[in-house]
């Protein structure tokens, strides 16, 4: 494994295949000898932009009526 675009690469197939969040870290850190701030800051980045099962619902902001008032 040379640069990151190759360990991303390891690290998305490990997500597919992880059967939990634990799992996935202790794998990691296995397999790279990193420590567990390594091996967040590696996972947490590609969990949050590929893997998020639910997305959050936009908020529609209200926005009063304008009245002019008439004499």
């Amino acid at each position: 494994m040379n640069n990151w675009i190759e360990i991303d690469r390891f690290l998305r197939g490990l997500i597919d295949t992880a059967k939990s969040e634990e799992q996935l870290y202790a794998d990691a850190m296995k397999k790279f000898s990193w420590n567990n701030s390594q091996a967040e800051a590696a996972i947490r980045p590609l969990l949050k932009r590929n893997y998020i099962k639910e997305v959050l619902p936009k908020t529609v902001k209200n926005t009063p009526k304008r009245t002019t008032k008439r004499k």
